[in-house]
């Protein structure tokens, strides 16, 4: 394969099981982004003692991932002190699992402790690091490249878009020269364009199906046809949405559900559980599976999220909860995305 995939997924149960479902790894090297909500022990139960933080992360990484390369960002993670910081211990036991952890540095503000310790995990590890940095960031790569302290030919430099993609997708040909001349492009080891094109919570949207536009991938795409004096790898964010709830949503919120297609994502927009008009999540979400096998554009592969939606479909029953469906939506979306990619 000529392009990797990079991923972007938060350390949730439902993002972890969708990875651990996903068959299809070749040149896919995710960011795993671990905040205080995913890095607890694992209590004692009456059978096995505790397992610390670190270790028990590093198991369910195991789990779901093995020991291919990943990058972890544990940039929302708290230091413990003024020289130390979660990740070191992260690291240690990541080496007693077998893991292949490459430790990702947020933004060129180089906070410590943290980055301290990141020097001394790619120095005892030897895999280098990634930098994940913004446009403003990347236009800006002459006047602090020099203060980066690892070698850029160590180095996978991720430009992250977040949700302004649409924004940078509308500038059209405009944009092309900005990563023309993105400084050193060609001795970066690699470097990757992220983004997402969902909006938080479909806000805005009316019950029924909706399509949105991949102008992430599209926006890739215009780029790397170009000519761009270096590879431009894609990247994207498997999950939705990219920031967490407003604050106040009660129970019986809507029940939507995201479904990956080649070029667009279809949207399933539900209605309320509770309240005039309300309906029941399990029916919504057999509704759901039914539009999805339905669809026209769907193009069916061979994964075990489409294998679940088809029994969903066909049994009308089975259908699970929200975190179910996160899990069915990251293993389409990986296995799509990385079988369409050159």
């Amino acid at each position: 394969m000529t392009y990797r995939y990079v991923p972007i997924l938060r350390w949730k149960r439902g993002e972890r099981v969708g990875l651990e479902h996903t068959a299809s790894r070749t040149d896919v090297v995710p960011i795993l982004i671990v905040g205080p909500g995913h890095f607890r022990e694992k209590k004692k139960t009456t059978h096995h003692a505790a397992v610390p933080a670190p270790a028990h992360l590093a198991d369910e990484i195991l789990q779901a991932w093995g020991a291919i390369p990943f990058h972890l960002d544990a940039t929302g993670l708290p230091p413990t002190s003024a020289t130390h910081h979660p990740i070191s211990d992260i690291a240690t036991s990541a080496r007693h699992a077998g893991l292949s952890l490459i430790p990702l540095v947020r933004g060129t503000s180089l906070a410590q402790p943290y980055t301290d310790v990141v020097k001394s995990i790619v120095a005892k590890d030897k895999r280098g690091v990634g930098l994940l940095i913004d446009l403003a960031e990347m236009a800006a790569a002459a006047h602090w490249v020099a203060a980066w302290p690892f070698p850029p030919h160590e180095t996978d430099l991720v430009i992250d878009l977040e949700n302004t993609v649409g924004v940078v997708h509308s500038m059209g040909a405009a944009i092309v020269p900005v990563f023309r001349s993105l400084h050193g492009g060609t001795t970066w080891r690699t470097v990757t364009l992220c983004g997402t094109s969902i909006p938080d919570n479909f806000s805005g949207y009316a019950a029924g199906l909706h399509t949105i536009d991949r102008a992430e991938l599209d926006l890739w795409q215009t780029l790397t046809s170009a000519g761009l004096p270096y590879r431009l790898n894609f990247g994207d964010y498997a999950t939705v949405p990219l920031n967490p709830p407003p604050p106040g949503i009660k129970w019986g919120y809507p029940i939507n559900v995201k479904y990956t297609l080649d070029t667009e994502f279809l949207v399933c927009r539900g209605v309320s559980t509770t309240g005039l008009g309300g309906v029941e999540m399990d029916v919504q979400l057999v509704g759901h599976a039914r539009h999805i096998v339905g669809y026209p554009t769907r193009n069916r592969i061979t994964c075990w999220a489409d294998d679940r939606i088809d029994q969903i479909a066909a049994s009308g029953s089975g259908a699970g909860n929200l975190e179910h469906w996160v899990q069915i939506g990251v293993n389409r979306h990986l296995e799509l995305t990385r079988q369409n990619l050159p």
